[in-house]
């Protein structure tokens, strides 16, 4: 057959387009040949009979679905077989794809019906949980998005009963053994009101009233108990975005010490950075953890009120404690040009004379001063750990370029750290290292006493002439 000149041969790619398995590519096979090969796909997978199935009955028959929904999951909590790891994942997806039907297509139909499987969907956790190891997670997230979605739809239920609200909640959060229950109380702003809010309010606080008081350590369970009664006492305050409420729950813990941060954040959101202060200043300990941790709000705060001199003066001390260069060059977009300079100068020669070797060349490398990195290097060899390759590797690929013997340094000490300590599990990313410094082997100068690599082999080979197995990685020269 002979071809038309004007036509133009299709390319590969075109090819390739019309067989990848998209939705476009997909339309083209028409509504019939797709029908059959889902029948046939069905007929081999359980999984997929019972999704069509609710696709089905969300279009022909949408009042039904909740109770379809429903059913599905009755015989989910029914089960009692062990869930292997690789049925963790699949499961997962059934009910997280239960859960959107529950929230679009039940939920359009009626909101009741919805609440009512959402509810079930919920209460089912613990009888997963039990016939399974769901240490990946996938089955949490499912669980708490539901938990999320229940309080989201008793929002939108028509002329629903706050007390009925607040008594669905509490029975949820009392009996959750599980943490699924964890995002409910912040997604139920809409459903309490103000009125539901009040007397969910009421009925914690006289719950904590009534628990006796803390005896320190050793009363692990009443502190457990206070505990849980305060933190959904935060929870409703930021669902009810009242940051004095949350701020008066935090009053009631014995560890406020450990929030003064979010009250913090919380007010600062709100535009009242001198009460962040204040809740900020109560945490005097300045070596405290919590302490550091709220640096970030002080200098926010400081900024906030007008405090420009302590937001300049708290930055420097952080990038002084920790080399923090984020908070460098914030304290530098704030000088003049005239002081930028002096103030350059002088944080470089704190970060020369910072204890942790480490730390200064990760530091030297991200500023970047790649000539001071290698330095740092050439003069303080065996101050840095061979072992710190999350360091050390990426500053040998960094400084190849440019400072070979430098580079050259740091590859050795990766290699002899891993043979030192016969670490055979890392002996790949030994070759690795010392194939590099095989490539930087010609580009070497002999200056300050700088060990060839012909020496260092020799060397290498003397001490670790044993490791079989390391040497059995290394090419022939």
């Amino acid at each position: 057959m002979t071809r038309n000149p004007s036509e133009k041969p299709k390319s590969r790619a075109s090819a390739k387009v019309g067989t990848t398995v998209t939705k476009d590519n997909l339309k083209a096979l028409g509504a019939d040949r797709l029908a059959d090969l889902l029948i046939e796909l069905a007929g081999q997978d359980t999984a997929l009979t019972r999704r069509l199935r609710m696709a089905l009955t969300a279009v022909h028959a949408k009042d039904k679905l909740g109770k379809e929904i429903e059913k599905r999951l009755r015989t989910i909590q029914r089960s009692r077989g062990f869930l292997p790891w690789d049925r963790i994942r699949p499961l997962a997806a059934e009910l997280d794809t239960l859960r959107q039907s529950i929230l679009g297509d039940v939920a359009s139909a009626d909101v009741g019906q919805a609440i009512s499987a959402m509810r079930l969907l919920v209460e089912i956790a613990p009888s997963v949980y039990e016939r399974s190891d769901d240490s990946s997670g996938y089955l949490s997230d499912v669980f708490r998005e539901a938990a999320s979605d229940l309080g989201v739809l008793w929002g939108r239920q028509a002329n629903r009963d706050p007390a009925i609200v607040v008594t669905d909640l509490l029975t949820l959060l009392d009996d959750d053994g599980y943490g699924t229950c964890d995002r409910l109380l912040a997604a139920c702003g809409t459903a309490l009101g103000e009125t539901g809010a009040a007397m969910l309010r009421t009925m914690l606080l006289a719950r904590l009233r009534d628990l006796p008081a803390s005896k320190g350590n050793s009363d692990y369970h009443t502190d457990i108990a206070r505990m849980q009664v305060i933190r959904h006492l935060r929870d409703l305050a930021d669902a009810m975005g009242d940051v004095d409420a949350y701020s008066e729950a935090v009053s009631l813990s014995d560890r406020q010490y450990a929030y003064t941060g979010d009250v913090a954040r919380r007010l600062l959101d709100k535009g009242r950075a001198r009460e962040a202060l204040d809740w900020l200043d109560r945490e005097t300990e300045e070596n405290s953890r919590f302490y550091k941790e709220n640096d970030d709000l002080r200098i926010e705060a400081y900024e906030a009120v007008g405090d420009r001199d302590k937001a300049q003066a708290l930055r420097w001390n952080v990038f002084r404690e920790r080399l923090s260069l984020p908070h460098w060059k914030a304290y530098q977009r704030h000088l003049s040009d005239y002081d930028a300079i002096d103030a350059e100068e002088q944080a470089l020669d704190h970060i020369r004379n910072f204890p942790n070797r480490s730390v200064v060349l990760s530091t030297l490398l991200e500023w970047p001063a790649l000539d001071e990195a290698a330095r740092l290097v050439r003069h303080h060899t065996a101050e840095l750990d061979g072992r710190d390759y999350g360091t050390l590797r990426p500053a040998a690929e960094r400084l190849s370029e440019a400072y070979p013997n430098e580079a050259t340094l740091l590859y050795r000490l990766l290699v002899e750290a891993v043979l030192d300590r016969a670490l055979s599990r890392y002996y790949a990313y030994a070759a690795k290292d010392l194939a590099s410094c095989q490539r930087l082997a010609p580009m070497l100068t002999m200056a300050e006493g700088m060990e060839s690599h012909e020496t260092f082999m020799t060397r290498l080979k003397a001490s670790h002439k044993r490791k079989l197995g390391f040497w059995s990685l290394i090419a022939a020269p």
